[in-house]
């Protein structure tokens, strides 16, 4: 059923007692991207109450918007948290302890203007827009800390690529970006050290203005296309081969909707979510066996221009951070895709990103 939904921006960090959905304690990560930059941590407990917590990560933001998706990641494990610091061309680690961050370590990365961060095992890696470029590290779980991979630092196929997320495949041999002004998805194999091996595979986008993307099941990817016409935006089902190379499984599929710049999918890899700025909309595709995708709900839920997306773990609950109001608004997901708007809490005007942790 189509939700029209109201957004409210709270003024106490507190969600109604009776949400259900939240049957036990979850943590929703957000990043402030201020000149002091910090790490917004709202805990849930089982009541539905959210708890704040600030975390700073030592480094610089921009205090504008990032374009991007994966400003922040989690480890597999969820016990660190890597966040981008823009303004200040750095990286920053967090140990997770019971949803409590302890900033470790914070690192400079060669390149300008890191806009997304991806970690698979013990490498790190950020795509950098500024330069258009990428930048890896190994994480040393035993210090706790980040070593620079100099001989990682690898151009993109472009000047002004726009380059707008940078995501590991499942495999964690691969990296998967987008490059949102040239209308381009790159990939880099990496060898057993965690350096691209060569130039990247790169293929036209089916969509106009590749955005966001996450992965699915079997390697396949779905990427929004945020396009630039009224209700024209796009999402596009690939497939990344053992070669590196990407292809097509279905696109470009309309939203009916615009500027879809960020997705997310359910864990069980049978849904998709884009979030629709201009239209103030989030769309709901169902994901078939094949990777193709059908749009169930154009409009299954209308907050006030959203700029990001995640599911948790169980797959039941969908977080939209909007920056309309300033709100991440919480939404129950159900079987057939329909969003059931629960309500929102505050977060600072100008926050990016967004992860969840339990």
């Amino acid at each position: 059923m189509k939700n029209k939904l109201k957004y409210t921006a709270l003024a106490a960090l507190c969600l109604t007692p009776f949400i259900s959905a939240i049957s036990h304690a979850e943590t929703v990560y957000t990043l402030s991207n201020t000149m002091q930059n910090q790490v917004y941590a709202y805990t849930f407990d089982d009541f539905g109450h959210a708890r704040l917590s600030k975390y700073n990560t030592g480094g610089q933001g921009t205090g504008a918007g990032l374009g991007s998706q994966g400003v922040l990641a989690l480890t597999a494990d969820q016990q660190y948290l890597f966040a981008v610091n823009a303004g200040s061309n750095e990286v920053s680690v967090f140990k997770i302890t019971n949803g409590k961050l302890t900033l470790m370590d914070h690192e400079m990365v060669q390149g300008v203007k890191p806009v997304s961060v991806t970690v698979s095992n013990d490498i790190v890696y950020v795509v950098n827009s500024g330069d258009d470029s990428i930048f890896g590290f190994k994480f040393d779980r035993e210090s706790e800390s980040l070593k620079a991979l100099p001989a990682s630092y690898t151009k993109l196929s472009d000047t002004g690529s726009g380059a707008a997320e940078i995501a590991f495949n499942t495999d964690g041999d691969t990296l998967v970006i987008t490059e949102k002004a040239v209308n381009k998805i790159s990939s880099f194999l990496l060898d057993h050290n965690g350096i691209p091996t060569g130039t990247p595979n790169t293929l036209a986008s089916a969509g106009t203005t590749p955005y966001g993307f996450m992965f699915g099941k079997h390697e396949n990817f779905f990427v929004s296309e945020a396009d630039n016409g009224t209700n024209g935006s796009t999402i596009s089902s690939y497939v990344l081969n053992q070669n590196g190379s990407i292809a097509v499984i279905d696109g470009k599929v309309a939203t009916t909707q615009s500027a879809a710049c960020w997705v997310a999918t359910t864990p069980n890899g049978r849904l998709a979510f884009t979030a629709n700025a201009a239209s103030n909309s989030i769309a709901a595709f169902a994901i078939n066996q094949d990777g193709s995708l059908s749009l169930v709900n154009a409009q299954a839920a209308t907050p006030n221009h959203p700029l990001d997306l995640i599911v948790n773990n169980q797959g039941t609950l969908l977080f939209s951070l909007n920056n309309g109001d300033n709100t991440i608004g919480v939404h129950e997901i159900d079987q057939h895709g329909d969003l059931n708007y629960i309500s929102s809490i505050s977060i600072p005007v100008g926050a990016a990103g967004l992860v969840v942790s339990q």
